[in-house]
């Protein structure tokens, strides 16, 4: 598959004779990105350590993180900050409750 654009001719003739395109040609079907991975990360919190620190890790050492029990997990997708959870249990696994949507930018 080329990198070039997908266009149908009338698409690209209404162009040239009409000036930019109208709202109809160019919306893009939701459906077009449906199977688009992305990361989507759940950041639990911070430890500001230098790499001394780092270094003297070994197994069974704790890192303790600035966030509480109580505090929420912050969703990124992308490294774009999109919610804020609450840690669940699921089937004996972690998942998170979605508790606030980020504002668009």
């Amino acid at each position: 598959m080329s990198g070039e654009p997908i266009r149908s001719a009338s698409a690209a003739d209404d162009t040239e004779t009409k000036g930019p395109a109208s709202p109809e040609i160019s919306r893009i079907s939701i459906d077009l990105f449906a199977g688009v991975r992305v990361a989507l990360e759940a950041r639990l919190g911070e430890a500001p350590m230098t790499v001394e620190d780092i270094m003297a890790l070994k197994t069974g050492a704790i890192v303790t993180l600035e966030t509480g029990l109580a505090d929420h997990v912050d969703l990124y997708l992308n490294d774009m900050l999109v919610a804020r959870g609450e840690i669940v249990a699921v089937g004996g696994k972690y998942g998170v409750r979605i508790v606030e949507l980020a504002s668009r930018p």
